[in-house]
């Protein structure tokens, strides 16, 4: 007869301590993705640098920027081409981020 332990290794994981630590890591993905993935660096200011932010809600970690023009230099315009930074930052460093979440639910 199999007993499924999974409940109890479940109950185990902090999961949102593994989220923390995936944003975290996220955040400064995203960081060196917008001062070294492109052309010319996404700052001209340091304000929308310094405004990639994390929210942890329960076991998931929400990236993203409040600055109204962050969604015009993400996406772009009628005008300008967009450097999706967000995206692209996540994507680019997965495995770092991974590493974070995996570190932290070993401790």
């Amino acid at each position: 007869m199999f007993i499924s332990r999974l409940p109890e290794f479940l109950a185990r994981l902090d999961l949102p301590l593994a989220a923390q630590a995936m944003g975290d890591a996220a955040i400064s993905a995203v960081r060196t993705q917008m001062l070294t993935g492109y052309d010319r660096p996404v700052h001209q200011t340091g304000a929308l640098l310094n405004d990639v932010s994390c929210a942890v809600q329960g076991s998931t970690a929400v990236i993203g920027n409040t600055l109204p023009y962050a969604v015009p230099v993400h996406d772009g315009t009628c005008r300008t081409a967009g450097r999706p930074y967000l995206a692209d930052g996540i994507l680019n460093h997965a495995d770092a981020i991974r590493r974070a979440a995996a570190d932290a639910l070993r401790q």
